[in-house]
């Protein structure tokens, strides 16, 4: 059966995307004027003294943009000449433009502005995404790009996170690590090398390169990237009496200690609970990003005390997680579908947006080809993710296209099920018994569905039980297998008031299934 959401305890990790994006969500202003980064922009600098074309003015403006550099002669007359050439300048160069000149004003809210550069509405659009060889493509000239400009810590990063998308983790890496050391104390590039180091599953590497930046004890965004790593290792940061004085002191935009007040308010939701934890989830959506919305979704699902709806808050971009969970809960799977599309397309490395996207797609609106399209691509960042495989091979079984999984169950058979997390154990368990049931090997299915459901049981989770129950009754049913009478009854008992409403269609359509047999006969 497929994997729907798999994160147990969600923190708040940088999301990471390519700079123009985050320049446009406003994560990157300078929190103090005095404050500089060691980003050395002699370079571009030179570079534009010797030759003024649009080209050196752009490598100027980022340079001196990242660098908090804004008094420079230089990048005046840098901004005079784009402006003077508009028509051979691009929309996120202007629009870096407007957040240099606009006022420093620290309780203003970001402009909302398309950050997609392509809407994606339907799945077929979604397709042009996923296009390998466009895709090398846009490497290739990165890595150009990043050769020419050797010096340019932003290109390094842009490369590191395409690389991520193909699971490339060395070429990754060392592209990080050259951005790190041309800009160690640069937001944009540590929060990119938090994400990073915790896609690949190596958050002390995170911590070690934020320990070493002397920003991190003066950068509330730097703050929380650090509380919320160290929570991933279950360690103290040494640095959270650091977040609640930034938080006291009154010097910080809300929107600038929005994730740091959902980290902190995370970290006491798990230690002491709702009382000390609202507080700090209430400032932290004053005026919050993507990040925070789905952090304080995750947690009022965890709490029904937090009463939230991410959906009132329309005008935060990119609200793509935030949006899917609660349209899932709320049972629109068309719509939460499609902010799993966006999700993904925001960020192609994460798994998440994959397992819920596929689940939706295979088990509840029936679209096993979108089901399968999804997990492919997913599969390019996560190629031995187990549960991104899973779903892989649920959504091909799903759609009668048992001959495709032949490569992945080769794979399967040299997973130990011991090794496995205790929840992840219950899905594979009967995804096995779904291949071998539609392999022909009944019996050694029934056998599998049954330990898997016995399994969930003991747990006590009856969430995976309930699915795992209807998935197996539903196949006994395609297979005209009298042994659903013995799940029938029971499916029909089943206690509706408090499950979840995937769980509720699912019921519906088993029940359905059951009564077209009746008719039939």
């Amino acid at each position: 059966m497929a994997v729907t959401y798999e994160i147990k305890e969600r923190r708040v990790i940088p999301n990471w995307r390519d700079f123009n994006r985050t320049v446009r969500l406003g994560e990157l202003y300078n929190i103090q004027g005095n404050i500089k980064t060691q980003f050395d922009i002699t370079r571009p600098v030179n570079d534009w003294n010797d030759t003024k074309t649009i080209g050196t003015a752009a490598d100027l403006i980022n340079s001196a943009f990242i660098a908090g550099k804004s008094d420079l002669k230089e990048l005046n007359e840098a901004i005079d000449f784009v402006f003077k050439n508009k028509t051979d300048s691009s929309n996120s160069l202007a629009d870096l433009i407007a957040k240099i000149n606009q006022s420093n004003d620290r309780n203003s809210k970001p402009e909302k502005s398309g950050i997609i550069d392509l809407e994606v509405d339907t799945f077929e659009e979604f397709q042009t995404h996923i296009d390998n060889q466009l895709f090398y493509r846009i490497i290739n000239k990165t890595k150009n790009r990043a050769l020419k400009e050797l010096n340019n810590p932003i290109i390094w990063v842009e490369l590191a996170r395409l690389y991520s998308f193909i699971a490339q983790k060395e070429k990754a890496e060392r592209a990080i690590k050259t951005a790190l050391q041309l800009a160690p104390d640069n937001r944009f590039v540590l929060r990119s090398a938090v994400r990073f180091f915790v896609h690949f599953e190596e958050p002390e590497k995170a911590l070690f390169f934020l320990r070493k930046s002397e920003m991190v004890k003066m950068d509330p965004w730097l703050v929380s990237a650090h509380i919320s790593t160290s929570s991933l290792l279950n360690r103290f940061s040494p640095f959270i009496k650091t977040g609640f004085q930034l938080i006291k002191s009154k010097n910080h935009s809300n929107y600038s200690l929005t994730e740091l007040a959902s980290s902190l308010g995370t970290l006491e939701f798990f230690e002491s609970g709702y009382k000390k934890a609202k507080p700090l989830f209430d400032l932290s959506i004053l005026n919050p990003n993507d990040n925070t919305l789905a952090q304080l979704e995750w947690v009022s699902q965890e709490d029904s005390r937090f009463k939230f709806n991410p959906l009132i808050y329309s005008d935060v971009p990119n609200s793509f997680e935030a949006f899917a969970l609660e349209q899932f809960e709320q049972g629109n799977w068309k719509e939460a579908f499609n902010n799993c599309i966006k999700w993904f397309l925001d960020m192609p490395y994460s798994k998440r947006p994959v397992l819920l996207g596929s689940y939706i797609a295979s088990s509840l609106l029936r679209d096993t080809e979108a089901a399968i399209m999804l997990c492919e691509a997913g599969i390019k960042a996560n190629p031995n993710d187990i549960n991104v495989l899973n779903n892989t091979v649920y959504s091909m079984l799903q759609g009668n296209q048992y001959d495709k999984v032949k490569p992945y169950v080769e794979h399967f058979g040299r997973i130990k099920i011991e090794d496995l997390p205790q929840e992840n154990r219950i899905t594979f368990i009967a995804t096995l018994g779904l291949i071998a049931m539609r392999g022909e090997n009944l019996d050694s299915g029934k056998k599998l569905y049954e330990t898997a459901i016995s399994y969930a049981e003991r747990l006590g989770n009856n969430y995976l039980r309930d699915l795992a129950m209807l998935n197996y009754c539903r196949e006994l049913i395609l297979k005209k297998d009298v042994d659903y009478l013995k799940l029938i009854t029971h499916i029909e008992k089943m206690e509706t008031s408090k499950a979840q409403s995937d769980i509720i269609q699912l019921r519906d359509d088993v029940i359905k299934m059951h009564n077209g047999i009746g008719e039939d006969e």
